[in-house]
């Protein structure tokens, strides 16, 4: 009976502990919550803007604009320009409500602060048509900036961020063109266009031989043609897996341009095919001349508008191989 009643006693204490603990949890998640509100409240912003729907900033003498239609960013200048989208979207987060790290009252006037004669301004404009214009002024030691609304007299002090996000220009803002998200594994077959002949290779898998795999040339329907090393290729389908766009000169070329970069009659054309999602997709590119610090080729893809320049060591590295593969 004694047993009996203690073992009550322990869960009826249990049970307080518990009811205590989810109270007290309770307690510490509200006041988190009220000193978050709290601290939110003494934050100090310049501005606050819904949305953001058109962005302006001069840089280097070069005013960038962007407006959003149908939520895609776009370059003002030209509607073909391709936009890093990512980028133009930080600098509209930024400014939809730009924190300032201290708001400077009853102050010196602008001047001081360098905003008389601003080194940088931004506009921003949200859907339903408000507008703030910022004003970026002297640099701190500390790296912070001076900041104003235009058409106002209190200053501010900034972080750096919105600063370092505008001190972009164009070319640094431009979407450079994708390739394929291969590896050399995924791979099917590769075909090498030089001089107006053709190598042509083809991977089989083995059968009932896990990642086991054989290069072939021409085709894989005749045992001799297999190749007696599989590195070449090997090292030929990675090579051509990791080949990416360094800089795009030319993002809207023309027919009639073609031969400035050499594509006109490409000094090569790769083509290799890899599985997507359970089908067979296809990627060519075509190789030009080489640029005129020589550090890349003039390179483009099949019925794209883009002149890309990829690295001359990593397309080396494709067209040679070959003296490899036996």
């Amino acid at each position: 009976m004694k047993k009996k009643r203690g073992l009550l006693y322990g869960i009826a204490a249990l049970a307080v502990l518990c009811v205590v603990y989810v109270g007290v949890g309770q307690y510490m998640n509200r006041a988190q919550e009220l000193a978050k509100e709290e601290k939110e409240g003494e934050m100090v912003y310049l501005t606050d803007l819904s949305n953001v729907s058109s962005l302006s900033y001069d840089f280097d003498g070069q005013e960038l604009s962007f407006s959003k239609k149908e939520g895609k960013w776009n370059y003002d200048g030209d509607d073909l320009f391709p936009v890093k989208q990512e980028e133009v979207d930080a600098i509209a987060f930024t400014v939809s409500k730009l924190e300032a790290l201290r708001k400077l009252e009853g102050g010196d006037s602008l001047r001081a602060y360098g905003l008389d004669q601003p080194i940088r301004r931004i506009t921003a404009t949200a859907e339903d048509g408000t507008k703030s214009v910022i004003l970026l002024g002297n640099a701190t030691g500390d790296g912070d900036y001076y900041a104003a609304l235009e058409g106002q007299d209190t200053p501010y002090l900034i972080s750096s961020a919105l600063y370092n996000e505008t001190s972009t220009g164009l070319n640094d803002l431009m979407a450079l063109e994708e390739f394929p998200a291969v590896s050399g594994a995924d791979i099917n077959t590769i075909t090498v266009t030089k001089a107006g002949s053709s190598e042509f290779y083809v991977k089989k898998k083995l059968d009932g031989k896990d990642g086991t795999i054989e290069w072939y040339r021409d085709s894989a329907d005749q045992p001799d043609n297999k190749l007696s090393d599989n590195s070449g290729l090997n090292v030929l389908a990675d090579s051509l897996s990791s080949l990416k766009a360094k800089s795009c000169p030319n993002y809207k070329v023309q027919e009639n341009e073609l031969a400035g970069y050499g594509l006109d009659q490409p000094a090569a054309v790769v083509t290799y095919t890899y599985d997507k999602n359970g089908s067979e997709e296809t990627f060519t590119l075509s190789i030009g001349s080489i640029n005129s610090d020589s550090s890349c080729y003039y390179t483009r893809t099949e019925n794209s508008s883009n002149i890309n320049e990829i690295d001359k060591a990593s397309i080396d590295k494709c067209l040679t191989v070959n003296k490899g593969i036996s």
